[in-house]
């Protein structure tokens, strides 16, 4: 414990050098002068560490950035291919075919790398964290299954070749089953879509909550974890309008193109109608709206499948532009204020105006009794004296209404704070009424005392 006790790091040595690189530091095994023996000891320094944790943090950044540049030049390679073999301009046993597959498979060769990289470095980073020395610590059995299930969904994607699968097709009444041919490619195709899910951690890892060590160290006091969740929520909360359009956006395309690709082999006549990238974007679009209009049906399962998926996700993002929309329409704290100030005032106004109608109707009808006169007008104005009570009446009830509505969560909380620093208050003032009559009562027993002896010293000297 001395040894360790008598090293002391420099707090000249910055944490992280100028532009960007990264100052060596010097573990307590090493020493910086040849002729001082080494220090025994197998910790880092503290600055050590947050260095290292700094650059792995920016290592990781740029593996998860590399690893999703190379899952969207898959998937557009992807895309052209198929494309390019669906038009016919070359097939899937030409050498353009297979260039553009090989592209796709080096294309998921690095991606795999760079995952392997990501989590690699992630690990070192949970070594850095928690001051572990065997990374085996740190592979739980969860992250183990998550790196296995990520690899596993990364790795799908079409193989050079020719090669074709039975596709059945959906029934429907009055037709016959049927079966068609589809290549491998189609299977194989579609999974490389959940690729994107880069997309996400990569606004993770570049969001401004994340990368702030303020912000992490707050939320490390209050017990919360900055994950995806919490990022969504954030943009969700300052960017509501932006984030649900670029969701709806990329989730319209890639699920028409997703659909038709379900559905271009067919070999029924409407092949035409399914093979249409527009007539996959209408079906799409009213499904997404729940609105169905039967015209376009998928005839896949796999069309199906995704048609019941667009349907849930539409009614997901219907959900959260209802909840937007009413946040948006919502009067703020200040406006709301207003809002209610002008209606008090109205309401005051309506009150005061029907009191004088009931006060004026009141007179003519005495003035007509007094002079035992039943005419019509005596008649008009006991109705105009009885409206004017239901009015009064009812602006007392929407006074009651808007009192009621206007006391909020924040009203009640300022009620409890002001009435809190009352009873404090009060109770300073008790306590210093409780002095006051403790040296009040101490100066009192001290005029007793003194009384008492002059009482003494009188009747000593009488005596």
């Amino acid at each position: 414990m001395s040894v360790m006790s008598s090293v002391v790091e420099d707090p000249g040595i910055p944490l992280v050098g100028m532009n960007g690189n990264h100052v060596h530091y010097k573990t307590l095994n090493e020493s910086t002068d040849s002729v001082t023996p080494k220090v025994p000891g197998r910790f880092e320094t503290v600055g050590s560490r947050l260095a290292k944790r700094k650059e792995l943090y920016y290592r990781r950044k740029r593996a998860n950035d590399a690893a999703l540049g190379f899952a969207i030049a898959g998937i557009f390679l992807m895309i052209i291919e198929t494309e390019l073999t669906h038009a016919e301009v070359f097939t899937r046993r030409e050498l353009p075919s297979y260039l553009i597959k090989m592209m796709v498979t080096a294309s998921t060769v690095a991606l795999l790398i760079f995952l392997g990289i990501y989590h690699r470095l992630d690990i070192k980073l949970f070594i850095v964290d928690n001051s572990v020395d065997d990374w085996k610590i740190a592979m739980s059995p969860r992250r183990v299954v998550k790196i296995v299930v990520e690899f596993c969904t990364c790795i799908i994607h079409p193989i050079p070749g020719d090669f074709t699968i039975w596709w059945e097709r959906t029934v429907s009444q009055g037709e016959i089953s049927r079966t068609d041919d589809v290549p491998l490619d189609v299977v194989l195709s579609l999974p490389m879509f959940l690729r994107l899910y880069l997309v996400c951690r990569t606004v993770m890892l570049h969001s401004r909550l994340y990368q702030d060590a303020s912000s992490q160290s707050l939320g490390a006091l209050n017990r919360i974890h900055f994950n995806f969740r919490f990022i969504f929520k954030s943009f969700m909360a300052v960017h509501p309008t932006y984030l649900l359009t670029l969701i709806i956006v990329c989730m319209f395309f890639v699920a028409s193109w997703c659909l038709r690709l379900c559905e271009m082999y067919d070999s029924s006549p409407d092949e035409a109608v399914h093979a249409n990238y527009l007539n996959s974007m209408w079906l799409v679009a009213i499904t997404f709206l729940s609105v169905g209009y039967g015209d376009i049906v998928p005839s896949t399962y796999c069309g199906r499948g995704i048609a019941v998926t667009t349907g849930i996700f539409g009614a997901g993002v219907t959900a959260l532009v209802v909840a937007v929309l009413a946040r948006k329409l919502e009067l703020s704290r200040s406006e709301k204020y207003v809002h209610d100030f002008v209606i008090d005032v109205d309401l005051d106004k309506r009150l005061k105006n029907e009191a004088a109608n009931v006060m004026r109707s009141g007179w003519f009808i005495y003035k007509y009794r007094r002079i035992k006169q039943n005419s019509s007008n005596s008649l008009n104005y006991q109705r105009k004296l009885l409206e004017a009570i239901y009015n009064i009446r009812e602006i007392k009830a929407a006074q009651r209404r808007l009192v009621d509505s206007s006391t909020t969560l924040v009203e009640l909380y300022k009620s409890h704070s002001e009435m809190a620093r009352s009873v404090e208050n009060v109770k300073v003032r008790q306590g210093i009424l409780d002095d006051k009559m403790d040296n009040l009562e101490s100066k009192i027993l001290s005029i007793h005392e003194k009384l008492n002896a002059i009482h003494t010293a009188v009747t000593q000297k009488q005596k």
